[in-house]
């Protein structure tokens, strides 16, 4: 079960009550029960070792307990967009929430360093001119510390993280990257101030201002690139918007400067192929894969002889993303080239659309069909309430469900979701064998029914007739079974089974309660 549940409240009042209690227990032990110990060993008892035995216990339950107002923190910034009232439940992704409870307790263990930075920090936004230069210094002298270099870092409006940066705080902020407990604000406006043109006029107004020049950038991708660990971070801190702004950006008229992101990418993803170069000519597809085109050829097409320059492009992204959609096929048992074909039908073949529909989430139908991301999972459509109403995803409101679906991993697990759903009903059936294993019957699904339509149409379906696509992605999937092999290739080579149903018509999983 992957997704979990918790009320914060309760969480924090057992801490409360029971922390404070091994706190007491604690004093006790020292105070009263470790003196009668040694008095009674000095007597000549036999007693040895049970006060430090006590002493371990207690200190274990009171940590425990102390974890336990963690995990509630966690839960709290994982839902933290969520309209809720006291007292109620959250549901999040439990991988989202052991993420998170790592860096609070991370954060926790390091957090005199961390308020260290943060009081340098509050001493540079609050610094004069002349003082700031000396400030950036100052912070220089701990750039091996990634914790005291997080809590400055996490503690600067964007104006002076762009400020740190240019007057020398580089190293600090990589070190800050590989600390995992960088805030995503930080990230953002990393990435923003990396993707635009650099200023080259200043004005009386902004005089105390310090700009990234051309050379800092290109300072901080190479330094990036050279630590495996920060150039993962910086690279899973990307949207799909910031990528294709720092491609397609002012920055990329540079004519070095897409090499060095993809530099960047190759050493934060390892199985990214290494050491090629992004092409130069244009491609054609759809807007939610754009910035694909600037990628380096794929390593399964590394001269570009083998397929369209949409393909390779497509290809490239897919290798980008590949153990995302490994990770999920698996999750779901179904053929990961089912989820390939759904992305890349939609990049190269229906690419009309210039541009995000700038209709918003919450129009009603027909014109409230909006899609987003790649795949372009429609967003408020039955299909994906019937996921989450059945226990496949978390329930989410619009808007939150269209920030997650516009990023290639929260795409990628819809689509995952609503094939894994299609395959769970028709094993449910039974009567017409598995479709695990059809990409091109996965996709149709994807593209033209949601669930209870699939439902009604199994059950009147003849028994021993076979699956055919009828839709334009289906039949292309089935047409294109080379490409969508090549597009993973190195997977494991597992084939996913035919497992017994496991989810019952119209009723949800119910998520563990912590």
């Amino acid at each position: 079960m992957t997704t979990v549940s918790a009320i914060p409240e309760n969480l924090y009042r057992y801490s409360d009550v029971c922390t404070k209690g091994a706190e007491q227990l604690q004093t006790w032990v020292r105070n009263v029960l470790a003196p009668a110990l040694m008095a009674y060993q000095n007597g000549g008892g036999v007693c040895a070792a049970i006060d430090g035995n006590v002493a371990k216990q207690v200190a274990a339950a009171y940590y425990t307990d102390r974890d336990v107002r963690t995990v509630g923190q966690a839960f709290l910034q994982v839902g933290g967009a969520l309209v809720r009232g006291r007292n109620q439940p959250i549901q999040a992704n439990e991988k989202a929430v052991g993420a998170t409870f790592e860096k609070l307790r991370t954060e926790a263990l390091h957090q005199a360093q961390i308020n260290a930075g943060a009081a340098l920090a509050k001493r540079l936004m609050n610094a004069k001119p002349v003082e700031v230069s000396g400030i950036v210094r100052e912070l220089a002298k701990h750039g091996n510390d990634p914790y005291f270099s997080a809590g400055f870092y996490n503690n600067l409006d964007e104006r002076h993280i762009e400020t740190a940066m240019a007057l020398g705080g580089i190293p600090a902020l990589l070190s800050a990257y590989s600390s995992g407990v960088l805030d995503k604000k930080v990230y953002d406006s990393v990435n923003t101030r990396l993707a635009r043109p650099v200023p080259t006029v200043r004005f009386a107004v902004n005089l105390e201002d310090h700009y990234l020049t051309a050379a800092q950038k290109m300072q901080f991708l190479d330094s990036v690139a050279a630590n495996p660990v920060a150039a993962r971070n910086f690279a899973s801190s990307l949207s799909q918007g910031q990528l294709r702004d720092l491609f397609e950006g002012p920055m990329s008229k540079d004519p070095l400067w897409r090499g060095k992101l993809v530099g960047v990418l190759s050493s934060g993803i390892p199985t990214w192929p290494g050491g090629a170069q992004p092409p130069s000519d244009s491609t054609d597809l759809s807007y939610e894969l754009w910035f694909a085109g600037h990628l380096p050829y794929p390593s399964v097409d590394p001269d570009g002889s083998k397929y369209s320059r949409e393909q390779d492009a497509v290809l490239s992204w897919v290798e980008l993303n590949r153990d995302i959609i490994l990770r999920e096929a698996k999750r779901r048992n179904i053929d990961p080239k089912a989820i390939v074909a759904a992305i890349a039908w939609e990049g190269i073949v229906n690419n009309w659309q210039p541009f995000p529909s700038p209709i918003p989430p919450n129009v009603p139908p027909p014109f409230g069909r909006h899609a987003i991301g790649p795949g372009k999972v429609h967003i408020d459509t039955s299909v994906v309430k019937q996921i989450e109403e059945r226990g496949y995803l978390p329930r989410r409101g619009l808007f939150e469900r269209e920030a997650i679906l516009a990023t290639p991993k929260g795409s990628i697990e819809y689509i995952a979701a609503i094939m894994g759903a299609m395959a769970d009903v028709t094993d449910r059936e039974g009567k017409h064998g598995s479709i695990r294993n059809r990409p091109d019957i996965l996709s149709d699904l994807f593209q033209g029914r949601d669930l209870k339509d699939w439902e009604k149409r199994l059950s009147e379906k003849p028994p021993g007739e076979p699956f055919r696509p009828g839709n334009d992605m289906g039949k292309w999937t089935a047409r294109n079974g080379s490409f969508l092999d090549d597009a993973l290739r190195l997977w494991d080579g597992q084939q996913p089974t035919q497992p017994p149903p496991i989810r019952m018509p119209g009723t949800s999983p119910r998520p563990p309660l912590w």
